[in-house]
C-alpha cells in the first residue's frame, strides 16, 4: 500500500510539474537534429562509397610484388601511397559514421521518450489519481491502526502466556536433567556390580557422592524417578493452562449480556448493584453491554424501571423482565446466534439447551466473594 501510495504521489507531482510547451520545443529540436544527422549520414555513406571505389581502382592498378621490375617504379610507389591514404580516409569516415549513427539513435530515442511523456500527460486523469491517492491514504491509516492494535494484542497475549510458557520450559528442563541423572546413576550402579574389589567400589561411591550428594546410585535413581513422576503430573497441567489461556485470548466478545439478579448477590447476601457497577467500571468500553433483571429487582432496590436504568447509567442497555416472568429466556434471546455475543451468569440454563448460546458454550461464569468480583473468562478481578 505504501509503495502504491508513493507511486501515485510521484505521478501526481510529475503531472503537475509537466510543461507541455517545453516538451514540444524539445520535440522540434530532436526532429531537427534527427533530420540533420540523417542527411549527414547519407552524405557520408556516398562519400565512403566513392572512396571505396577509388581504393578498388587503385588496387587494381597496383602490380604484384613478385613482379619486382615494375613494383619499384615511381607510378607503383604513387599508387601504394594513394591506397594507404584512401584506407585511412575510409577508416576516418567509418568513425564519423559510427558516431553520427549513435547520435541519431539517441536523438530518436529522446524524441520517442518525449512524445511518450506528452501522450501520458494527455491521458493522465489527475482527479481520478488524487481520489485514488486519498482512498489509499485512508486505507493505509486504517491498516496502520489495525497493525498497532494487532501489536498491542500480541503484547497482551505474550504477557499473559509468558509466565506459563516459562514455567513449562523450566519443568521440561528439569525433566531432561533428571533423566540425565538417572542415566549417570545407572552407569555408577553397573560399575559397582562390575567392580572387582572394595577399593573400586569405594571410589565409585565417592564419585557418585561428589556428583549427586549421595553415594548410593540406587537412592539417586529412586529420588529422580519420584521427581519425574511429579513433573509428568504437573507438565500436562501447565500445558492445559496455556491452552485455556490461548482459548480465552482467542475469544472475541462484542456483546456481553449480564444476568443482573445473579450479580446482585454475594453468597446469600443481597449486595444491590455494587458488583455490577464495579464490573461495568472494569469493562470500560471493551464491548457492548446489556443487563437483564427479573421483575423482583424493582422491589429489592425500591425503585422502578427508570430508577434501575438511572443507577446503572446510559452507557449500558438495561432491561427489566415483565412481572411473573424469568429473565433467563430473555438472556438467551438477546445473546442470539451471534458467535461474539456471550452471557455472564452462574445459572446452568439446562432447560434452555436448545438455544445457540448454550449449545455453543457462550455462557461465562463469575464469583463474588470476600468483597471481590471475579470473572476469570474476562480477566477481571476487582474489589466491590
Amino acid at each position: 500500500m505504501q509503495e502504491t501510495q508513493r507511486a501515485l504521489r510521484d505521478s501526481i507531482e510529475s503531472h503537475k510539474a509537466f510543461e507541455p510547451e517545453v516538451e514540444l520545443g524539445k520535440i522540434k529540436r530532436f526532429e531537427s537534429t534527427s533530420v540533420g544527422l540523417s542527411q549527414k549520414i547519407a552524405d557520408e555513406e556516398v562519400y565512403k562509397a566513392n572512396l571505396e571505389n577509388r581504393l578498388k581502382d587503385t588496387r587494381a592498378a597496383q602490380t604484384n610484388p613478385l613482379v619486382f621490375w615494375k613494383f619499384f617504379t615511381a607510378e607503383q610507389k604513387r599508387l601504394r601511397v594513394e591506397a594507404s591514404r584512401l584506407r585511412k580516409e575510409i577508416s576516418s569516415v567509418n568513425e564519423h559514421l559510427m558516431s553520427d549513427n549513435e547520435a541519431l539513435s539517441k536523438a530518436r530515442s529522446d524524441l520517442s521518450s518525449t512524445q511518450k511523456r506528452i501522450s501520458e500527460h494527455e491521458c493522465f486523469n489527475l482527479n481520478e489519481a488524487e481520489t485514488q491517492l486519498a482512498a489509499i491514504q485512508q486505507k493505509t491509516r486504517q491498516i496502520d491502526s489495525d497493525l498497532a492494535a494487532a501489536k498491542a494484542e500480541l503484547k497482551r497475549i505474550e504477557e499473559k502466556i509468558r509466565p506459563h510458557s516459562q514455567e513449562l520450559d523450566r519443568l521440561e528442563s528439569e525433566l531432561e536433567t533428571f533423566n540425565s541423572d538417572i542415566a549417570k546413576a545407572d552407569r555408577f550402579d553397573r560399575d559397582l556390580t562390575a567392580a572387582e574389589n572394595s577399593y573400586e567400589r569405594a571410589m565409585i561411591h565417592q564419585e557418585c557422592e561428589e556428583k549427586f550428594g549421595s553415594g548410593s546410585p540406587r537412592h539417586v535413581i529412586n529420588d529422580r524417578r519420584g521427581k519425574i513422576r511429579r513433573l509428568e503430573n504437573n507438565i500436562p497441567k501447565v500445558e492445559r493452562r496455556i491452552r485455556d489461556e490461548l482459548k480465552k485470548l482467542d475469544r472475541t466478545i462484542s456483546h456481553l449480556v449480564i444476568d443482573g439478579n445473579n450479580a446482585c448477590y454475594e453468597g446469600q447476601s443481597f449486595i444491590g448493584l455494587r458488583g455490577i457497577s464495579a464490573l461495568l467500571g472494569a469493562l470500560g468500553d471493551r464491548f457492548k453491554v446489556t443487563i437483564v433483571f427479573d421483575a423482583s429487582i424493582r422491589a429489592m432496590l425500591k425503585t422502578d424501571n427508570q430508577g434501575v436504568e438511572k443507577l446503572l447509567g446510559a452507557k449500558v442497555a438495561t432491561h427489566v423482565a415483565p412481572t411473573k416472568t424469568a429473565a433467563d429466556e430473555y438472556l438467551m434471546k438477546l445473546a442470539g446466534k451471534g458467535k461474539n455475543a456471550f452471557v455472564l451468569s452462574n445459572d446452568r440454563f439446562a432447560e434452555y439447551h436448545d438455544y445457540d448460546v448454550v449449545k455453543s458454550r457462550r455462557v461465562l461464569r463469575f464469583l463474588i466473594a470476600d468483597g471481590m468480583f471475579m470473572a476469570n473468562e474476562l480477566d477481571i478481578s476487582i474489589r466491590i
